[in-house]
């Protein structure tokens, strides 16, 4: 194990590579649950994404052997929609079945059929819970404003379903296109869970 290693625990390839990219970026090795043969599901019984975020992390810095453990959870908070799906991506439309990310981007424009393109306004929100071996748990987070599109656009990202319909318009570009920039190329422009990773980045390079 590198003494430069945080486990993120996740199973959604797209934010290993999201946060992988960022991170060793700074000299900070990202691994997956899957990397270390660690099989744990967790339930996002929590009401709040501070909630699941600690739920993850707390299950998980107990198989971490001894690795810093980081977890997110993520909201899309819609205004036309009062707020949904909020922290029920997944489950956004009977809370109970979870839904691929095709099913998430029809579901959304069905919602959103009536709706003005100038009233298509949403925010996405990060909270990211980083666990120390010590038991010791810090939470950061990161809110990033945008638009709905009408329709997709063609490129998709595994694990990413809003990247094809949510457009910055400060940037003039879908989320999706920024997502797949290096570190380099974004020049600054970070998404919400990068906004969050940043904040954690000082604290890391201060503990690893």
């Amino acid at each position: 194990m590198s003494n430069k290693e945080v486990l993120y625990a996740t199973n959604n390839p797209g934010k290993v590579g999201e946060v992988s990219k960022f991170l060793e970026h700074h000299g900070i090795r990202v691994v997956s649950p899957k990397d270390l043969g660690i099989d744990l599901d967790v339930p996002e019984t929590g009401s709040t994404l501070e909630e699941n975020a600690y739920l993850k992390v707390k299950a998980f810095i107990e198989v971490s052997g001894g690795r810093i453990v980081l977890s997110d959870d993520t909201g899309l908070e819609i205004d036309a929609l009062d707020g949904a799906p909020g922290i029920h991506v997944r489950r956004w439309k009977d809370g109970v079945t979870r839904m691929s990310d095709e099913e998430i981007i029809k579901y959304c424009l069905e919602q959103m059929k009536y709706v003005a393109e100038s009233q298509r306004t949403a925010q996405f929100r990060t909270v990211i819970a980083m666990a120390l071996p010590s038991g010791e748990i810090e939470m950061f987070d990161g809110v990033l404003r945008g638009l709905i599109l009408e329709s997709p656009q063609d490129i998709r990202i595994e694990g990413f379903p809003f990247a094809s319909l949510f457009v910055v318009p400060e940037w003039n570009m879908l989320l999706a296109e920024v997502e797949r920039m290096t570190i380099e190329e974004k020049r600054g422009k970070h998404s919400h869970r990068e906004s969050a990773i940043q904040k954690v980045v000082p604290r890391l390079q201060e503990l690893l």
